[in-house]
């Protein structure tokens, strides 16, 4: 397919002072010059995939492809003596080996940015790397998302790593400890690529583990992106994550402060939270005065006269207030009066047997 009368070169015109690679960008040729703007969002910060661009202007994804292609392969030949964009090269593979070899690639261009050593944008800086011959950039796939590594590394190793671990947890079921997971992975792969010295080294796979796809790191554990505890991202498993870490019922307010605490990233408001709890009572138990726990735990929702019959049916005998009492506050937290009062007011349900002393009807 060939370019269409609207994207004839005589007839584009690129804007390169929106970049500071303007310098190499003008030896390009007009059309190369506005995929690569569009493709890396050189301009407005925002990338626009190959297809988009093809389909806007009458172009084969392929076709778009080429067009960047031969602009890296001519940005090669015009930087390869270039000391500024020499450096960024530089520094990412001093970043990289100091990483022992890969890093998802906002990890790399963020930890670039960090240097305060360079006048590039993060997409600019991305561009530079991909250019580069000795890094390699691996575009997402089915199984990873879009990293840098450098060799011995390649990518279907990685591939190979990255669907051990996601068959591993389907299969397991449940996450595991952070290190304790490390520890098997490197059993497997170190002693069959000896020459990898990465494979040898924790924090290898502590950043792979970022770039798996429905794989997740979370407080000291490892598993699937569909595991509470390694993925708390709604409001409901934030809640059901932090009762089951602390291990007791708590207050919404107290509930809320915790969630900003664990979860800092995201706000959070306190009548949020308290409607996730209100709504959601297959899976929360108010207790009473704001308080509460997980039904898991084996609270139920009722009021103080559903709880008293629970217990005593659950007793199958005569209990003293003092032995109802203790049981019903496991599950709502109430006065000892109001006990009293319900035993006494429902006397269709409830019957003295002596003093201070129920049982059911």
């Amino acid at each position: 397919m060939t370019f269409k009368v609207k994207m004839d070169d005589k007839k584009i015109k690129v804007n390169l002072e929106t970049t500071n690679l303007k310098d190499v960008l003008q030896y390009c040729k007009p059309k190369e010059q506005f995929v690569l703007v569009k493709k890396f969002g050189l301009a407005w910060g925002k990338e626009i995939p190959l297809q988009r661009i093809g389909k806007e202007y009458g172009l084969t994804r392929e076709r778009v492809r080429q067009i960047e292609s031969q602009w890296l392969m001519r940005f090669r030949r015009l930087i390869i003596w270039n000391e500024k964009y020499l450096k960024v090269i530089e520094e990412a593979k001093k970043i990289l080996d100091m990483n022992w070899g890969f890093l998802v690639e906002d990890d790399l261009v963020a930890k670039l940015l960090n240097k305060w050593i360079f006048k590039f944008s993060a997409q600019e800086l991305k561009l530079i790397i991909i250019s580069d011959f000795d890094i390699s950039y691996l575009k997402r796939n089915r199984a990873i998302d879009k990293s840098f590594y450098v060799d011995p590394l390649f990518e279907d190793l990685l591939t190979q790593i990255s669907n051990h671990i996601v068959d591993y947890f389907d299969k397991k079921g449940g996450s595991e400890d952070l290190y304790e997971f490390v520890d098997k992975l490197k059993a497997i792969y170190a002693p069959k690529n000896e020459s990898i010295k990465y494979l040898q080294n924790n924090l290898f796979y502590i950043n792979f583990f970022k770039s798996v796809r429905w794989v997740n790191v979370f407080d000291g554990k490892v598993g699937l992106d569909t595991f509470i505890d390694v993925s708390p991202k709604t409001i409901k498993l934030k809640i059901i994550y932090l009762l089951r870490m602390i291990k007791k019922p708590l207050h919404y307010q107290e509930i809320a402060t915790k969630i900003l605490e664990w979860f800092p990233a995201k706000p959070v408001k306190l009548n949020t939270v308290h409607n996730e709890l209100v709504k959601n009572n297959d899976t929360f138990v108010n207790m009473g005065l704001g308080i509460y726990g997980l039904k898991e735990w084996g609270y139920e929702w009722g009021n103080v006269k559903d709880i008293i019959e629970r217990v005593l049916k659950s007793a199958a005998r005569s209990m003293s207030i003092k032995e109802i009492a203790k049981e019903v506050l496991k599950e709502k937290m109430v006065s000892p009066n109001t006990i009293v009062l319900t035993l006494q007011k429902y006397k269709e349900i409830f019957v003295r047997i002596d003093k201070w002393v129920y049982n059911l009807k």
